[in-house]
């Protein structure tokens, strides 16, 4: 989660303080005015700050950010101001996690955001990724372990790599320490590559590849040999178009065209040969039904 600064609004840090007290209905109709919702960007802005707020006071914003998080998607629904304040929840909870002196906290937080990573909303989607990055901030290494049994579900592997992409986690890795992100980059790999066809339809499927498109590119920027070779590895065995196009396009950086030119070259390659040789139309191959006119059997 990027730095933020706490509520600039007088009257919104006091509705803040009501909504703690119990009295939330204030605080929601501000948050949902100033939304940006419906629309098609929404206010982040704000809920990064809400969330500084929020880690601001310490464990008595604990219940109120909870119970913004687990608002219902019938209750808060997509596209309104109402699934604002759930994406403003679920940061404060990533937020005041971070800030806590208690390993308990983290915990619940975890639970959390491990629950919301495949909420039928995209925006509260989106907030899990900025949330986990605050974590990993207090974290570092720990919660690679932490979230490596999340790699095997699509919006859960998305969120844990474009939580890695954030510099707010990934700069808390040594320049030595490569193994736990390229790890995760890994799992996420090959859990997109390997998936049933029937998945790639699925919005968790799509998301995931997307998300492999640019984050082993923010990862190279630390970890540049290592990530490489991974993405070697990927370009020899890669079966999936849409996986092709995105290790192409993590090595399309013109940052990393001096040092590793050769490197980018070779994966390129190994990205062509990976296609096979072009298949020939005209040729019928004994077991298969043709699906042109019926042939006279006379």
């Amino acid at each position: 989660m990027t730095k933020a600064e706490g509520l600039r609004s007088a009257e919104l840090a006091a509705a803040l303080e009501r909504a703690i007290a119990g009295k939330t209905a204030d605080l929601y109709r501000q948050l949902e005015l100033q939304s940006g919702l419906p629309g098609p960007r929404v206010n982040m802005n704000l809920g990064l700050a809400f969330a500084h707020e929020c880690a601001r006071i310490g464990p008595t914003s604990d219940e109120l950010a909870y119970a913004m998080a687990n608002l219902p998607p019938d209750e808060a629904r997509g596209a309104s101001g109402k699934e604002f304040v759930s994406m403003c929840g679920v940061l404060a909870v990533g937020a005041r996690a971070t800030a806590a002196k208690e390993d308990a906290a983290r915990d619940r937080a975890l639970a959390l955001l491990e629950d919301k990573a495949d909420d039928v909303r995209f925006r509260v989607r989106d907030a899990v990724p900025l949330a986990l990055a605050s974590l990993g901030s207090k974290m570092k290494g720990e919660l690679a372990a932490r979230v490596a049994h999340w790699m095997d579900r699509y919006f859960h592997a998305t969120a844990v790599i474009r939580a890695l992409s954030e510099p707010a986690w990934l700069e808390t890795f040594a320049t030595d320490d490569h193994g736990p992100p390229i790890d995760l980059l890994e799992a996420a790999f090959w859990l997109a590559h390997d998936a049933p066809r029937s998945a790639f339809r699925y919005p968790g499927h799509k998301a995931l590849v997307e998300a492999l498109g640019s984050a082993p590119k923010a990862v190279a920027k630390r970890f540049s040999q290592q990530m490489f070779e991974r993405y070697a590895i990927w370009a020899e065995k890669v079966k999936i178009p849409e996986l092709r196009e995105a290790i192409l396009a993590n090595i399309d950086d013109t940052q990393m065209k001096k040092p590793f030119g050769e490197d980018i070259k070779r994966i390129k390659a190994l990205v062509e040969q990976s296609k096979g040789p072009p298949r020939d139309p005209t040729i019928i191959r004994h077991g298969t039904r043709g699906r042109g006119k019926k042939r006279d059997r006379s």
